[in-house]
């Protein structure tokens, strides 16, 4: 169990980590596209590893990770194309679109996914698909809030943001407390999972 949490802590750093250093260099008013690129750079390296390795993703810091992989070349590639003002468009919302993005991968997984979008095993079915419509329906909702409030970013993003990891946590302990989960459940924001046996990505 000891060695089982070490590694599930291990997991949610290195999940963690591209989006720590791109809002440590953006915030220390590093260049902002040379940020955007290094966090692309290292969401991509993550991603692949992990998948490589056959580690169960998070699903909000999937969604995470992916805008960090795809915002900044979209931006350049606007740009490069003569788009100014949807390139525009894109800075101005890159911070705040990564619910979008977020939301966008919770419908993939929701399709695609054996896991859902609460991206966990041993679930039944329908409380799998219940469970993984809320936090669908909530991650719409962070959205709506996100682009209409009109204060910092700190409470536009990043509270939404923690509200949905709380909300994806107490959803599994919830199962858990009654036994509609069989076999292992996560319930940090990554963790080893059936590592070598498991194929499905999410």
């Amino acid at each position: 169990m000891k060695q089982s949490l070490q590694r599930e802590w291990l997991t949610d750093i290195l999940e963690a980590t591209p989006s720590i250093v791109f809002l440590a260099l953006w915030r220390s008013n590093v260049d902002m596209q040379l940020s955007g690129w290094i966090g692309a750079a290292l969401a991509t390296t993550l991603l692949v590893a992990f998948r490589y390795f056959r580690i169960q993703f998070n699903p909000i810091m999937l969604g995470i990770n992916v805008h960090l992989v795809i915002i900044t070349p979209l931006i350049m590639a606007a740009f490069y194309a003569g788009a100014l003002e949807f390139s525009d468009v894109l800075v101005t919302h890159s911070y705040r679109g990564v619910l979008v993005t977020v939301f966008v991968v919770g419908c993939a997984l929701i399709v695609f996914s054996q896991r859902g979008f609460i991206g966990t095993d041993g679930l039944p079915k329908r409380s799998r698909w219940m469970y993984s419509g809320l936090l669908l329906a909530v991650s719409a909702a962070t959205i709506f809030w996100a682009f209409t409030y009109t204060g910092g970013d700190l409470l536009a993003v990043a509270v939404p943001m923690v509200g949905m990891f709380g909300l994806r946590r107490y959803l599994i302990a919830r199962a858990l407390d009654t036994n509609q989960i069989s076999g292992i459940a996560v319930l940090g924001t990554g963790s080893l999972l059936a590592a070598g046996q498991d194929t499905d990505p999410a």
